[in-house]
């Protein structure tokens, strides 16, 4: 296996919200990316909700996981400590727009031959099968969120529900908050905040390494504009991470798009 893995913040941030597992004695490599709060918190270390959600499964993962688990109970039980460690910090769990939460892509190799992998949000997994075939192993269950909540909204107003009209929702602070309260929800979108209900909504398979040419786990700052996520893995498996994301960074710049933290691993399998 050669293994590549790639972290930036984004310009305008100190710290990255988004973390990289590398545990190669257990073989379990995953991406995190927290999500970037509604509400204002800084620990004592000045981290805020979304630094802290990322770090905390990333440190699960590295130091705390046991090979005898599998992906889903891992992500369940940094789960628990991602709540344990917002009641520590006195967080109202009750409001969603208070949550720390995390989207996560994380695979194992094991022993038997099999990659297992699980998935929350809008991380990625993509394989490159030895037929050439490229597929994306996860879906991305934040895209089009918003929209899917202005659906929702107009489906629970015909049953009578007293839910603001959309221009209340023009404004993006409210339409945010209002997108969180859909989390791991059948018409929502999937993350880990501390909610038990996350078990029920992890996307999680396995292939066979045999059958495996590479594997690329991203963060969605390495999403491009233009390309498709199979178009993604062929420029990242041609270039690499670190000169992809170098491109993508004078491209989001030269158009004045938003610049988010980036991160990925690409592992190859020779």
């Amino acid at each position: 296996m050669k293994v590549e893995s790639f972290l930036r913040a984004a310009p305008h941030k100190g710290v990255s919200e988004d973390s990289v597992l590398l545990n190669e004695g257990l073989n379990v490599y995953g991406v995190f990316d927290g999500s970037t709060p509604l509400i204002p918190f800084k620990d004592e270390n000045g981290k805020n909700g979304a630094y802290l959600a990322a770090n905390i499964f990333k440190d699960y993962f590295l130091k705390l996981y046991r090979s005898n688990h599998s992906l889903v109970e891992g992500i369940v039980t940094a789960n628990r400590m991602l709540r344990e460690h917002m009641k520590k910090y006195k967080v109202n769990q009750a409001k969603y727009e208070n949550l720390w939460s995390t989207c996560a892509a994380v695979i194992k190799i094991e022993k038997d031959g099999r990659i297992s992998y699980a998935q929350l949000g809008d991380c990625m997994i993509i394989a490159e099968y030895q037929n050439g075939m490229i597929k994306a192993l996860t879906r991305d269950t934040v895209k089009d969120i918003s929209e899917r909540a202005k659906v929702w909204r107009e489906e629970q107003r015909k049953q009578g529900m007293n839910i603001p009209g959309e221009e209340y929702f023009q404004d993006i602070t409210k339409q945010l908050i209002f997108n969180r309260s859909l989390a791991n929800k059948q018409y929502g979108y999937t993350v880990a905040n501390g909610k038990e209900e996350v078990r029920d909504f992890i996307q999680h398979g396995h292939i066979n390494i045999r059958e495996m040419k590479a594997l690329l786990m991203i963060t969605d700052g390495l999403f491009h504009p233009n390309f498709s996520i199979e178009e993604t893995f062929k420029k990242i498996h041609r270039s690499g991470i670190d000169a992809y994301s170098l491109d993508l960074e004078q491209y989001e710049k030269k158009n004045h798009l938003r610049q988010d933290d980036k991160a990925g691993i690409m592992i190859r399998f020779v």
